[in-house]
């Protein structure tokens, strides 16, 4: 199992939040500009996040090298900004052995790690229900109005 570093967190955890420790039922019990739901939301809906976590999760240690690699398709620019908006929020650390040539370390954090069920969660709901939005998608498409069958609503 993958090294985890806790580093960062106790910031973390030190943020007030109105509703910490509580449930609200409703989305709308979280203020727009200043719900944590919101801001973690921004950040696991960058295109790389859940696919740097899930390689730090599994692999951790890894270098910027073997990062790259592991992720041919992201340019040098977005996977460097990725990894520092990651730093930034605790879910992974960054450790300069000060060594020449460079030589830094990418570990996830547990506050990253345990972000990694709930992306997995995102992941099922997507894969049991990308049919039926992409099904909505091409309705909306359309010039006609869906039928009562197709998903309209209809007054009551």
């Amino acid at each position: 199992m993958a090294t985890t570093i806790s580093a960062h967190e106790q910031h973390a955890r030190r943020r007030a939040f109105p509703h910490r420790g509580e449930r609200p039922d409703v989305v709308d019990d979280c203020p727009p500009d200043d719900c944590p739901a919101r801001w973690v939301l921004e950040i696991l809906t960058t295109k790389w996040t859940p696919v740097l976590l899930h390689l730090l999760q599994s692999q951790s240690p890894m270098r910027y090298g073997e990062l790259r690699r592991a992720m041919p398709d992201v340019s040098k620019k977005v996977l460097t900004e990725t990894l520092r908006g990651l730093e930034r929020d605790g879910l992974l650390l960054r450790v300069d052995h000060g060594e020449k040539p460079l030589r830094v370390d990418y570990y996830i954090t547990e506050l990253g790690a345990s972000l990694i069920p709930i992306v997995g969660s995102l992941r099922v709901w997507a894969e049991e229900n990308i049919a039926e939005v992409l099904a909505h998608r091409t309705l909306y498409g359309r010039t006609d109005p869906p039928t009562a069958r197709e998903g309209a609503v209809t007054p009551a």
